[in-house]
C-alpha cells in the first residue's frame, strides 16, 4: 500500500518546473493582489476619516468639530509669507466674491490685528433643510494672483465656517457664515432651497438666537464686471442692523461649477411680528 505522503512526493517529483514565464506571471499576480488590498485600505481608510469627520460636525454630537487651522501673516518673515496659527483672528474686511476655480472666496489682505472679537458661535440649526451642523472659525491664507497679493478665504470642509472678525449673536451687526456645497462636507448643499420666513437658530454664549430668512438671492461671480463684484461684496459687509449672511458655491455641477454665489440672509425673530423685517432678536 502507498501511503499518502509517499503518493504526495511522487506528484511533486513528476510535476515539471514552473517555467520563467509563468513564475514572472504568478509574482505580478501574487503583485497586484498585494497592490488591491492597499488600495482597498486605503480607500477604506479615507471614506472612514470623512465618516467621522461628517458625525464630529454635526451640532448633535459631543465630539470636536473638525478644526480648520486660521492662516495670518507672519510680519517678521515678509509679506507674502504665511503662518498657521488658531489662536489669532484678524479683523473682518468686506470679501470680495470674485471667485478663483476651486469656488474660494477672496479680498485684499487684511491687515493683522492683536485684538479682534472671538467668534462664541458654536452651533447652526436650520430645520427646513436638516442642517445641524457645528460652527467653527475660518480665516485666510494669503496667496499670489496675477503678481497681486490677496487673501483667500477658508471654507470649513465639514462644518458651517465663521468668518473672524465679523459679528457674534447681539452684536447689532452682520453674522457671516459659509459652508460648502460640494465635496464631503457639503453643510450648504440645500442651502438654495431655503425660502423667506424658515427658521435658523444659532448657539452662542450658551444661548439660542432665533432668526428667520428674509432673502435669497443668487449672484454671479466669474467674469463679472469690478462694479459687479463690489455690488456682491455688500453682503457680507458690516450692517446697520442684525443680520445673518449665509455664502456657498452655486452650482455644485456642470460647466458653471462654482461661477456663483448662493447668499441667504435671515434677521432676528420678532415674536409679534412673525414676517421678514428686521426687529430684536429673541433668546430662547
Amino acid at each position: 500500500m502507498i501511503r499518502l505522503s509517499q503518493l504526495t512526493t511522487q506528484v511533486q517529483r513528476e510535476r515539471p518546473p514552473l517555467t520563467k514565464r509563468a513564475k514572472i506571471l504568478m509574482t505580478c499576480s501574487n503583485l497586484l493582489m498585494l497592490i488591491g488590498v492597499i488600495l482597498l485600505l486605503y480607500v477604506g481608510g479615507i471614506y472612514s476619516d470623512a465618516e467621522y469627520n461628517r458625525y464630529a460636525a454635526r451640532g448633535d454630537t459631543d465630539v470636536p468639530a473638525p478644526q480648520p487651522m486660521i492662516p495670518v501673516v507672519d510680519e517678521s518673515a515678509g509679506p507674502a509669507v504665511t503662518q498657521q496659527s488658531p489662536a489669532e483672528p484678524a479683523p473682518f474686511v468686506p470679501i470680495v466674491l470674485n471667485t478663483a476655480t476651486d469656488g474660494q472666496v477672496t479680498s485684499p489682505v487684511p491687515e493683522p490685528a492683536a485684538a479682534a472679537k472671538a467668534s462664541t458661535i458654536t452651533r447652526v440649526v436650520i430645520p427646513a433643510i436638516d442642517v445641524d451642523s457645528k460652527v467653527v472659525s475660518v480665516g485666510w491664507e494669503v496667496k499670489v494672483q496675477k503678481g497681486v497679493q490677496v487673501a483667500l478665504w477658508q471654507v470649513a470642509e465639514y462644518a458651517v465656517g465663521h468668518h473672524i472678525g465679523s459679528a457674534n449673536p447681539g452684536d447689532g451687526t452682520n453674522i457671516v457664515l459659509a459652508g460648502h456645497v460640494g465635496g464631503y462636507g457639503k453643510v450648504f448643499k440645500d442651502l438654495v432651497k431655503l425660502t423667506p420666513g424658515d427658521q435658523i437658530t444659532l448657539y452662542s454664549g450658551g444661548q439660542q438666537y432665533l432668526y428667520t430668512v428674509s432673502e435669497k438671492t443668487i449672484v454671479t461671480e466669474e467674469g463679472v464686471s469690478p462694479e459687479q463684484q463690489a455690488e456682491n461684496a455688500r453682503y457680507i459687509a458690516p450692517t446697520d442692523s442684525e443680520v445673518i449672511t449665509m455664502v456657498t458655491c452655486w452650482p455644485a455641477t456642470g460647466k458653471d461649477r462654482f461661477t456663483q454665489r448662493v447668499i441667504v440672509r435671515a434677521v432676528p425673530f420678532n415674536i409679534d411680528h412673525q414676517d421678514t423685517t428686521l426687529s430684536h432678536w429673541t433668546i430662547r
